[in-house]
């Protein structure tokens, strides 16, 4: 059997191809490791079960990004209490607040209620919402978020840096 030789041109094609194979793997394996290990769902956000936090964890620092951890629902009616856990939500003066937001992008504020941390923000998702943040200024609420059935992302943005978002739906 006689031994022909891959001209060079075809040998480089070969190995980029090799190379771009393996990105493609490593990029779909880690999506599979992101969505069924960890639980990050592209429809709902962050998943516990059964109330139980996610493994995704994250550390609290002064001005560090915000992260959600995890909910304590991913649904309910309006009057449902929820539990936002995760670190870095402190605001301006300490603010514990978290925003609600719907399909259309109006959004509605949540303020966090007593036992609210760093780490945990409690609501009451009560309707109508504020649709701004009027506390320091004093000026009415002029505009308001009214909750009824669907979706909606909750998410925190303390000193405008916006956390990731997750899937919640009024039922």
């Amino acid at each position: 059997m006689e031994n022909k030789a891959v001209p060079i041109g075809r040998q480089g094609f070969i190995n980029i191809l090799l190379i771009a194979l393996v990105v493609v793997l490593v990029v779909v394996l880690g999506y599979i490791i992101l969505v069924k290990k960890v639980g990050l769902n592209p429809e709902e956000g962050l998943l516990g079960e059964e109330g139980m936090p996610s493994p995704i964890t994250c550390i609290d620092k002064p001005e560090g990004i915000p992260i959600i951890t995890w909910l304590s629902n991913h649904s309910g009616p309006v009057g449902t209490k929820l539990e936002i856990n995760g670190c870095n939500f402190l605001g301006f003066e300490g603010d514990k607040n978290a925003w609600i937001e719907n399909s259309n992008g109006v959004k509605g504020l949540l303020r966090g209620e007593a036992g609210s941390t760093g780490k945990l923000i409690k609501a009451t998702l009560s309707s109508p919402l504020c649709s701004k943040d009027t506390s320091y200024s004093g000026l009415p609420c002029d505009a308001s978020l009214t909750l009824v059935s669907g979706s909606y992302r909750i998410y925190v943005m303390p000193w405008g840096k916006k956390s990731n978002e997750v899937g919640f739906t009024i039922k």
